[in-house]
């Protein structure tokens, strides 16, 4: 995958309250700037949870709580996770969205991040910011806190994310039956041919312009998650952010079993996107990945329940087809029966 864009400027506002000033031509780096100095940024703008007994910038934070702990860790790393064209602070936002999505699919909800960055000392202290401000955005959607994190330096951006939420119930990737209803909470391809968009420099296009924004600007699914764990439909549930097929193929191994899909969750603007710019339609749907949908399997006869619960909180509960005994997963793909292979990028290989 390529990575993003130079770090090139010709004219930037320091942005850090220590240099306030715009600065033609001279751009500050980290490197100059330093790790103390950005700490002090970052601390001056995290806010104390209720009921601390720690300040923001200690050595470790605290937060109330009572009842069942969750906790999910994701990481981006700039030559393989963040493609050319892409804002930092689309960076920052997925980066915080891919972390929480794994606490949607346990129906939790957040509470607290920890974020640690490897920066570039050659970053300017404007993308910093911009890379913040993508962080602090996503959390805010979430309803959740930074409350701190780590700083280093290196060669590349990496970015970690700890995701720590709560949940009175949470539902695991393993108790699948066969005969239950496969569902998702949207559509699937959009978010592939938004990153093929973006690897392929196709940026003036109006339909490549809305599957970048698709990829760029993911949604956790929480609301629906909580609205299925509340009235008990779900039996198990993993998020798609490494693609639909991988999902399934995890629920197939962990539960024993298989899937038929009669409908698959095709995006419309994934197939004009394919029918434009001559790409798979059945590699975006099934492998791009990035969609941060929930892959869940329903209780046969809580499904309409289900639905109605979901689409209260404004979401939307999609039935594709449903769990075998047979361990292999088939779907209809335009009249002919398709197996869907475990395939895909893998990290170290």
């Amino acid at each position: 995958m390529q990575t993003r864009r130079g770090r090139d400027s010709n004219i930037r506002f320091l942005v850090l309250e220590d240099y306030v000033q715009e600065d033609c031509g001279l751009v500050r780096r980290l490197g100059e700037i330093g790790e103390r100095k950005l700490l002090e940024w970052i601390v001056k703008r995290l806010e104390e949870p209720d009921g601390a007994a720690l300040p923001p910038g200690d050595d470790a934070a605290d937060f109330p709580f009572r009842g069942r702990l969750l906790v999910s860790c994701d990481m981006l790393a700039e030559k393989t996770d963040i493609p050319a064209g892409m804002s930092l602070r689309s960076v920052g936002y997925k980066a915080v969205t891919a972390a929480t999505s794994d606490i949607a699919a346990k129906a939790g909800k957040p509470i607290a991040y920890l974020i640690s960055l490897m920066l570039p000392p050659d970053m300017s202290e404007k993308e910093f910011e911009e890379l913040w401000m993508g962080f602090e955005e996503a959390v805010k959607i979430y309803d959740g806190e930074i409350i701190g994190g780590d700083l280093n330096s290196g060669d590349q951006i990496i970015i970690d994310v700890i995701c720590i939420g709560e949940a009175s119930n949470p539902v695991s990737r393993l108790g699948a039956r066969p005969g239950d209803v496969l569902a998702v909470t949207g559509d699937f391809g959009s978010q592939a041919a938004g990153l093929h968009a973006l690897l392929s420099g196709i940026t003036d296009d109006p339909l490549a312009e809305r599957v970048i924004k698709k990829f760029t600007r993911p949604i956790a699914r929480l609301k629906e998650a909580a609205a299925l764990a509340k009235i008990g439909a779900i039996t198990s549930s993993i998020d798609s952010s490494d693609g639909l097929a991988e999902s399934l193929h995890i629920l197939s191994e962990v539960n024993d079993v298989g899937f038929v899909i009669d409908d698959p969750p095709v995006n419309k603007d994934a197939v004009e996107y394919s029918k434009k710019f001559g790409v798979n339609l059945f590699d975006l749907v099934f492998y791009g990945g990035e969609e941060y949908e929930l892959v869940v399997t329903i209780k046969p006869k809580m499904l309409e329940d289900a639905i109605t619960s979901v689409r209260e909180v404004g979401g939307s509960l999609i039935p594709i087809g449903r769990v075998t005994e047979e361990r292999v997963i088939k779907t209809r793909w335009f009249g002919r029966e398709v197996t869907v292979e475990r395939r895909g990028y893998e990290h170290f290989k």
